[in-house]
Order: structure tokens, then sequence, then C-alpha cells
């Protein structure tokens, strides 16, 4: 057996980086289908805490799914590099030429993550420019996706082969370590009744935002989230699926910096879960900006507690809301 001396992939949790790699190759740790939601700190996340655990999930259909990909260096010296991901069918995996095209891209709309890592350093594909890998499956049937790492170095620009040059894709990846394949499965279950993009623009003045679901008589039992993959704000804009227990009016939501000239589609969405809509129901998604006395927009100003929570309204002291942007679906 040989040892590599680059970036690499692991086969599995005990794969150290020897090559020809044995046992099961398709279900590398490294391709990380981790859901709709983000992880709040994927480095200490993925490379501390959970490194040698495979931390993959289910994809959901029809949803954006946050997909990590992580690595480990055995270059001996400092290496950059982009990892890339694919999907193809199972049933196309011998053929690169179809796969090759079938890019999954990163939440900043590039082919790729952009990455350096240091000596017997790891990594994870996720900072706050470039964000994580994302994709919306659709459902399949009668077969199953699978997911195709590549490590692209300044030593192994690593290049997609050609149809007719795998004969078994198994045994190419035993023997080409800066490859990860790992099969998935898509299901079809918890996809919303209804999800809804928004554009925002933030404009040219940055700040601390609430960004909020207004719910008006939805069912209990019900359940609305939103969420927006593009980086740049921090945390990222994501409220996780929660469910209504208040009939009547009920107001969620989350802070997030978000930098100036930043823009974005926040989707939101909306589970039935079975429960008829109630007559005029309504969702309105708001971004809350809180202004000081004598910034120059102060006079136009609200009491915050017009638009938001008691909880949001915390430590707020003599702030003012100014509503930035607004959409509302109503029902009938």
């Amino acid at each position: 057996m040989e040892k590599w001396n680059d970036v690499y992939l692991r086969a599995g949790t005990s794969d150290g980086g020897n090559y020809p790699r044995t046992g099961i190759l398709s279900l590398s740790p490294d391709i990380i289908p981790s859901g709709i939601d983000p992880i709040e700190n994927p480095n200490k996340y993925f490379l501390v805490d959970n490194w040698n655990r495979d931390m993959g999930r289910d994809l959901i259909a029809r949803m954006q799914n946050y997909i990590y990909v992580r690595a480990k260096n055995l270059a001996g010296k400092t290496q950059t590099g982009r990892l890339y991901l694919y999907y193809c069918k199972a049933s196309l995996l011998l053929y690169p030429n179809f796969w090759r095209n079938n890019v999954i891209k990163v939440a900043d709309g590039k082919d790729y993550f952009e990455f350096s890592v240091g000596k017997d350093g790891k990594i994870i594909s996720f900072d706050n420019t470039q964000g994580t890998f994302m994709w919306s499956p659709e459902m399949i049937s009668n077969d199953h996706y699978c997911l195709i790492g590549r490590v692209v170095t300044p030593d192994h620009p690593n290049t997609i082969p050609n149809v007719g040059d795998i004969d078994n894709f198994a045994d190419f990846i035993s023997h080409h370590p800066d490859y990860g394949w790992r099969n998935v499965t898509v299901v079809d279950r918890d996809s919303p009744d209804v999800s809804i993009p928004v554009d925002y623009d933030q404009g040219t003045t940055g700040g601390e935002m609430r960004i909020i679901l207004t719910c008006e008589n939805l069912p209990v039992g019900s359940a609305v989230a939103f969420s927006c993959p593009r980086p740049g704000p921090s945390p990222l804009i994501n409220l996780v699926k929660t469910v209504i227990d208040n009939p009547d009016s009920e107001v969620l939501g989350v802070v997030s910096q978000i930098p100036d000239n930043w823009s974005g589609s926040i989707t939101y969405h909306y589970w039935s879960n079975g429960h008829k809509p109630l007559k005029n129901f309504s969702i309105s998604l708001d971004v809350i900006y809180l202004v000081d006395p004598g910034h120059k927009l102060y006079e136009y100003a609200q009491d915050p507690k017009y638009f938001l929570p008691e909880e949001m309204c915390d430590s707020i002291g003599p702030k003012k809301a100014i509503r930035l942007g607004s959409h509302s679906t109503w029902g009938k």
C-alpha cells in the first residue's frame, strides 16, 4: 500500500490515507448531507466534536439541503485548492461525462469551495463568504442518488476521467483518495405545502436586523420556517421549523447582523400538517431595523412592540423600529 501525500476524502472513519482502499467505499463520512437547517459552528461540530463519526442524513426532496464536505491534509505543507461536489443517479455512475455537469453549487453561486489548509490540518466546506454546498433534489424512483466529492490542488489537478475510462467505480475510488463517494437517499417527507421566496436587498447601511414571521389565524399544529443560505449575515438567516400553538397571532423570528450591500432570497415555508386553514389566515415576512434617538429616521419609526414579540424587545431601550421589507401571504 502507498500513503496519499495530499488533501483527501476518507472512504470510512478509519481511513488514514493508505491506498488502494478496501471495504465499503460508497459511504464516505466526509460527504455530509445535513438537512435543511445550517449547523451553527461547522468547524467545531464536524472537525472537532464528530471527526470520527458519520453525521450524514437523508436528503429532503424539493428543499434546499445543506451539504458539507470535509477533508484532511497529508501534504506535509500548507495546501490550497478547491472542493467540488457532483450528483448522479446510481445507474449513471460509470459515465463521468454525464455527472461532471451535475455540479452542486456553494451558496455564493460558485461551482466549488475554495480552501487553504495547514500542514496536517482539516477543513470543512463552510465560511461566511462562500457558505457551503446547497442542493434541492427531486424525488427519485427505482434508483438512488450518488454524491461524488472531488479535491483539486496544485499538486493533484485531478482531472475528471472520460466515459470508458472507468469499468468499476469502486475500484476507481479505491485508487483515488482525492475522490469521495456517498450513496444518498431522498425522502419525500416533511416537505412544506407552500414555499415562497422573497428577494431582499440590505442597501448601503448594514446593521442588526430582526427577521420575523407574523402568523395570523394559523391552525394549531401547523408549522412555519424561513431560511436563506446565502452567506454574509451572522448568523445565517434561518428560523427552524416551528409548530404554531396560538391560533390568533404568533410572531417568530431571529436576529442577524447583515452587512451593507448584501442581497439574497429569503424563503418562508408553511406546513399545514393535515390541519385545515382558518378563515383569513395570513403569514407576513418582515425585516425590522432598530434606530436610536437622534437617527435621521427616528421620527418615522414606531414602537418595537408594534412589530416584535416581547422577548425580542428585551434590552431595546429607547430604540424604535423601522420595517425595511415585507411580504404577506393571505388565505381565503
